[in-house]
């Protein structure tokens, strides 16, 4: 029997920015009460751009960051597997008339426009019970973005973002880099407030190859920090580059889980 759906309860979908412009803010406005699931950016052709940032996202003003650097932009792509495995989902609230926003710094390649549009949805069922932003709790923490380097040929640079709340759990770890050959980018420390994460004696020696870390990656266990940081924690991770000419500019972000 097919279950009948209430009205406007699909997808929820900004406005769509066509100019070549960066900074840039789009947001959608909630026709009802709703739970928002999945969130995802569509950017058609700009998918090979790997080191865009989203610096901020907001629902009803709440800002849904939980450290002091933007989140990768490949992180919402609906084509990794963070759409099969959920870790994108809000499990957040939207009132009637409600706002939310996200502010992308990310120059595209090839420019946007009418025909190369960017926006992002966001999946929706309706709810009879709404939550405020102020009475969610940790489920505020969606996101804790490292932001972006750019590392030197035959040299190192550290990724490093300050956490903005207590009671953050570091969920999933995402990285990318601007180079199609993966193979050059290297991780050689992930640290919280000065410990190390990575298993290895000499972590330098034995680094750790980007692959693991990118958005199709199928390793759904082993790329959980689960890591509880409070307000003013450090987390940094520092990646090293094997290319003797190029320099090659990395992002990294974590999903955050609710506590």
């Amino acid at each position: 029997m097919a279950v009948q759906r209430q009205a406007q309860a699909f997808y929820l979908s900004s406005e769509l920015q066509t100019t070549p412009t960066a900074p840039f803010t789009i947001s959608a406005t909630s026709a009802l009460d709703l739970l928002l699931d999945s969130f995802y950016v569509n950017c058609t052709i700009e998918t090979p751009d790997r080191i865009g940032l989203i610096e901020a996202m907001t629902i009803s003003g709440q800002s849904l960051l939980a450290s002091d650097k933007g989140f990768p932009l490949v992180g919402f792509v609906s084509s990794n597997n963070y759409a099969v495995e959920g870790i994108n989902a809000l499990g957040l609230t939207i009132a009637t008339n409600q706002v939310f926003s996200i502010t992308c710094d990310h120059a595209f390649s090839t420019p946007l426009a009418t025909t190369n549009p960017f926006g992002f949805s966001i999946s929706t069922e309706p709810t009879d019970v709404v939550v405020s932003p102020n009475e969610s709790g940790s489920l505020l923490n969606y996101v804790f973005g490292l932001g972006r380097v750019v590392v030197p040929a035959l040299g190192s640079a550290t990724l490093e973002a300050v956490s903005l709340r207590d009671d953050v759990f570091l969920g999933r770890l995402i990285m990318d880099c601007d180079n199609s050959n993966k193979g050059l980018i290297q991780i050689t420390s992930i640290k919280v407030d000065g410990i190390e994460l990575l298993s290895a004696q000499t972590p330098t020696n034995a680094p750790t190859l980007i692959h693991q870390f990118l958005g199709d990656s199928n390793d759904k266990n082993g790329l959980q920090l689960n890591y509880v940081v409070k307000q003013n924690s450090r987390v940094s991770i520092t990646v090293k580059n094997v290319d003797p000419l190029l320099n090659i500019s990395a992002v990294a972000g974590i999903y955050c889980k609710a506590i």
